[in-house]
């Protein structure tokens, strides 16, 4: 009987060392609790495989209560090169989650969209709908079409995407791709999908899905997942998502930039973020596409009517 009490508090502890090892218990779009969110910032991201509107995705919920957690937007420019693998991303930044980011030419690797960091514009686009939060991760969505985002003030923004097309607002099925300026005929073929989307329930969610679907499913999966608001990001063979140490969609190709869930400067760093950083290094192949690609290209003018930018 002693060995067994022994037993259960060794479990119980380890449960509450290695999140991770327990597995984790929030179900999608359920409120977290005020322990969790007074927790460290590795509480606060659970990954879950699930099955929506009929299909299998892949979903990192993070609890934007959570102080220690924020959004950053990197680009491959950042780090010193035009483009990278998206392990390599991943090995040089050591988020807690990551997924791929906004729409690029894949020729010169010329980002097209909107994003921003610490209240600046890092990249200027004028297509799809934009995802801002404030420092305290607030969400806020601002409808952004054919404005460039150089003629918006984004000082309240500690992080903004804009990506497309929109896929839920306020809580219904919302598409119009060609009204916020995407006409690529690619975007509307089946494919592989990455989004992200906030809930009512103060719960940012990064979704892929790895199999061919169309915008209208993808959508309905964003809407079953609790989505209040989604938008789609680069998907295809870009769709990329990591989570708590794995690779869960792989993309077929390098990219530009990415979307990472990280620690919030100044709050402690979890061990967990360190050991599932390294179990990531394990698990990933290392290869000659995580060396220098050359020079970051000149901003270039693109046709984006004629452009094969997206797929």
């Amino acid at each position: 009987m002693k060995r067994s009490k022994m037993l259960l508090v060794a479990l119980g502890a380890l449960a509450l060392i290695s999140p991770a090892l327990a597995g984790p218990s929030l179900m999608v779009g359920s409120p977290a609790t005020p322990q969790v969110r007074r927790a460290s910032a590795i509480n606060a991201v659970q990954y879950r495989k699930v099955k929506a509107a009929g299909v299998t995705c892949h979903v990192v919920e993070v609890d934007l209560f959570n102080p220690h957690v924020q959004l950053r937007a990197i680009r491959a420019s950042d780090l010193g090169t035009r483009y990278r693998t998206f392990g390599s991303f991943v090995r040089q930044t050591k988020p807690i989650a990551a997924i791929t980011g906004t729409f690029f030419d894949t020729a010169t690797g010329t980002i097209i969209c909107n994003l921003v960091r610490d209240g600046r514009l890092v990249e200027m686009g004028s297509v799809g709908h934009t995802l801002a939060l404030d420092e305290v991760n607030q969400p806020s969505w601002v409808s952004t079409a054919g404005h460039y985002g150089g003629g918006r003030n984004w000082k309240n923004s500690e992080f903004a995407v804009s990506s497309g097309p929109t896929l839920v607002r306020d809580g219904q099925i919302s598409l119009n791709p060609r009204a916020e300026g995407f006409r690529d005929p690619g975007l509307f073929r089946q494919a592989s999908r990455a989004g992200i989307a906030t809930t009512n329930r103060g719960k940012l969610l990064l979704v892929t899905v790895n199999q061919g679907v169309s915008l209208r499913r993808f959508a309905e999966v964003m809407q079953a997942l609790g989505a209040s608001d989604a938008l789609n990001l680069d998907g295809g063979s870009s769709t990329a998502l990591y989570a708590r140490g794995n690779y869960v969609s792989q993309p077929g190709r390098r990219l530009t930039n990415v979307l990472l869930v990280t620690v919030r400067p100044g709050a402690p760093i979890p061990k967990e973020v360190e050991l599932e950083a390294l179990q990531a290094d394990e698990n990933a192949t290392l290869d000659a596409d995580d060396q220098f690609y050359g020079p970051v290209p000149e901003p270039e003018k693109i046709d984006l009517s004629t452009q094969d930018i997206w797929l």
